[in-house]
């Protein structure tokens, strides 16, 4: 399975069959706050599809060291926002600083702690005072069925955490933090812990 969603179009049906699409655009309305006109930052983007249901008039820049997944988004999405190849590094941050928001979606449990540590203190710095980190991944809860169980320990991330464990990388970056663990956000059964963070101006 985790070569099959290598390919771009296969990870895209696999998030619609499952309802993992819809689920991330569902936790984003409730969760964040986007009007058209704002720099928005997305980690991880993969094909970008998502760039679809975000506000129009937003300034999307997407990221992503997935060469495919990224032609595949400028081939497809290139009108709504600019898709790079490329880490979010400093230097990334400070091209974009002044960010009112920056997403991942499914990304924090593909990075071990140091490398995402330094990469939350990189999305601090492009955020402007007061702006808002998004994260949405899978999350290890005590009690979770035999599937939920089965599809995160063969997700190709191989960093799932339980909720403690992104609370704890968040909070060593960000003043505020606020978590979410839910079980209602796809078809396909499924434990996201969704993460809001920032940092008062």
């Amino acid at each position: 399975m985790k070569h099959l969603l290598e390919n771009p179009a296969l990870y895209q049906l696999y998030q619609e069959i499952g309802g993992f699409h819809g689920g991330r655009v569902s936790m984003i309305r409730e969760y964040l706050d986007i009007h058209p006109g704002a720099r928005v930052i997305d980690i991880g983007c993969g094909p970008g599809h998502i760039v679809r249901d975000l506000p129009d008039g937003i300034d999307y820049f997407g990221f992503d060291i997935d060469e495919r997944s990224i032609t595949f988004a400028n081939r497809h999405f290139g009108d709504r926002g600019t898709f790079s190849t490329r880490l979010f590094d400093a230097e990334a941050a400070n091209e974009l600083a002044g960010a009112d928001v920056v997403m991942m979606n499914g990304v924090m449990h593909h990075i071990p702690d140091t490398g995402l540590t330094e990469t939350l203190c990189h999305i601090r710095h492009a955020l402007r005072p007061g702006g808002w980190l998004f994260t949405a991944d899978g999350c290890y809860t005590p009690g979770q069925s035999r599937l939920v169980k089965w599809l995160l320990d063969n997700d190709r991330g191989e960093h799932v955490r339980d909720e403690a464990g992104y609370r704890r990388l968040l909070e060593g970056v960000f003043s505020q933090v606020e978590m979410h663990v839910r079980e209602d956000c796809s078809r396909l059964p499924y434990t996201f812990a969704i993460g809001v963070a920032r940092n008062h101006g």
